[in-house]
């Protein structure tokens, strides 16, 4: 089976389990990888978490039994796996933003979100480049982390244009034994900027136990270690596939990257995303790499 029919029977199963508990093991066995790994895969390739695609989804339905039955609030509210009044109703009014009483009223605007279809491009033509990878145990640090949800290249470009105009930038690369320079150049409007005499910072994603996604800008932590300013990461020995993208193409090239290892190399491949340790996208003045820590399935 393909890579979008197994993605397609995954959405299958949760949509038909939306009334009642959906078994994220078994959401991830039809797309054939780790629940870990189809969630960070969900939450790229929609650009929504998938535990707010699962709560528009069940308040979309919601909303439709309260316009068309008797039922009782709590009831629906049971039926899709909310214990308590109050927790479904404020729910209901984060994806409808009215209270589900208000929803029985004639002419009252409700929100339906449909069930995810998947429309796949034909590809092949252009080989995809990469090289797997090993490390050693070693740190990594960055200053100031933003939590962000979704993978919007918006956000993170803005972000990194903040902690270049802010000094966070400078105050990173000093930390790690590289000059500064980057700030003085965004002075008159950013009309001196010059990204081949900057030691560009890695770009580091990271979770929580929690699964909420943290962004922040650093380096490789040096022997000497770091002052307390900074978030400090651990990480264990690690294989990663490594995959290149062009300077010159923009935002483009690092998303083309995710999009290429998530549809098409991961389903293949035999690896899944590794569970616990960041992604980096290292810059230079040329290109980009893009570093996807993974683990055998």
């Amino acid at each position: 089976m393909s890579f979008a029919t197994d993605f397609e029977c995954a959405i299958d199963y949760m949509d038909e389990h939306l009334a009642g508990e959906i078994d994220f093991k078994q959401v991830a066995a039809k797309a054939k990888c780790s629940v870990y790994h189809f969630q960070r895969m969900f939450s790229f390739l929609v650009d929504l978490p998938l535990s707010e695609y699962i709560r528009k989804r069940r308040m979309t339905l919601a909303a439709f039994e309260l316009q068309n039955s008797d039922a009782k609030v709590i009831d629906i509210a049971m039926k899709y796996g909310y214990e308590s009044h109050s927790s479904f109703t404020r729910a209901f009014q984060a994806v409808q933003g009215v209270a589900p009483s208000q929803a029985r009223r004639e002419g009252c605007c409700l929100m339906a979100y449909p069930k995810l279809s998947f429309q796949f491009k034909l590809k092949g033509v252009e080989a995809m480049k990469y090289n797997i990878k090993q490390t050693s145990p070693h740190k990594l640090f960055g200053l100031n982390p933003v939590r962000v949800d979704g993978w919007a290249l918006e956000k993170f470009s803005e972000y990194a244009d903040l902690v270049i105009e802010d000094g966070s930038h400078d105050a990173t690369n000093e930390a790690a034994g590289f000059t500064g320079g980057a700030h003085a150049m965004t002075a008159d409007d950013w009309k001196d900027w010059d990204a081949s005499k900057v030691h560009l910072l890695h770009a580091i994603s990271f979770f929580d136990e929690a699964g909420a996604k943290h962004f922040m800008y650093g380096w490789e932590c040096p022997e000497s270690g770091v002052d307390e300013r900074f978030t400090v990461l651990d990480l264990p020995e690690t294989t990663w596939v490594v995959v290149t993208a062009d300077m010159d193409d923009e935002w483009d090239g690092i998303k083309r990257c995710y999009e290429d290892l998530y549809a098409n190399w991961f389903p293949t491949s035999g690896y899944n995303q590794a569970q616990g340790r960041p992604i980096l996208e290292k810059y230079d003045a040329e290109k980009r790499e893009l570093w996807m820590p993974i683990e055998k399935k």
